[in-house]
């Protein structure tokens, strides 16, 4: 959060986690000791971050999604203002079967939990129109899950709604080589290069 910005509306969709004291801890986290790591193991090269200059939050991110690695990847890419700013998508059935698990994802990433099941999509989108509101970005992987041969899954549409129905912009970001340096099923990293690449801003119409 920039100096003598408000703080995010608490919402359902807005928690401590992205508080100004969650910011800190979560800036430092990524910056001097998960952020090194990764590097050390994946090297990545960015392109595209200029396509940031001309807009300003929020935005909806949309990336190609196969390893865990691609959420420490983007975040540690983005320039810390933006980073400060986004919000990740992330599966409730997954990382918030316990308390312990979802309150380190939710400090550490920022993330904000969404149901997959369909009975509970409808709390799931009031959540996700409450982070943009609240000037929020947020990251989300359409596949709905991690790809377990490295290839592009079958992409949803809710990413392209959100951006069009609160007429922001959708910033597609592609990911090369995640799987290779940890795929599902691998609990440790190992060296690989990567590539992250962010696309020019989707304008809705």
């Amino acid at each position: 959060m920039t100096a003598g910005s408000p703080a995010p509306r608490e919402g359902p969709g807005v928690s401590w986690a992205h508080g100004s004291a969650a910011q800190v801890v979560r800036n430092g986290l990524l910056a001097y000791v998960l952020g090194p790591l990764v590097r050390h193991y994946t090297h990545p090269r960015v392109y595209g971050l200029e396509h940031l200059a001309g807009i300003k939050p929020p935005v909806v991110f949309a990336a190609n999604h196969s390893s865990h690695l691609d959420t420490p990847v983007i975040l540690g890419s983005l320039p810390p203002a933006w980073r400060r700013k986004t919000a990740v998508v992330a599966a409730a059935d997954y990382f918030y079967r316990n308390h312990l698990t979802a309150s380190v994802v939710s400090l550490v990433f920022g993330t904000v939990p969404i149901d997959r099941k369909s009975r509970r999509f409808g709390d799931s989108t009031e959540r996700l129109h409450a982070i943009l509101k609240a000037s929020l970005n947020i990251l989300l992987y359409p596949e709905g899950t991690r790809s377990r041969d490295g290839s592009m899954g079958l992409l949803r549409s809710g990413a392209g709604r959100l951006a069009t129905e609160h007429g922001v912009p959708l910033m597609p970001i592609a990911l090369v080589g995640t799987h290779d340096a940890m795929p599902p099923g691998r609990w440790w990293p190992r060296k690989h290069p990567v590539v992250l690449r962010f696309g020019a801003p989707l304008l809705p119409l």
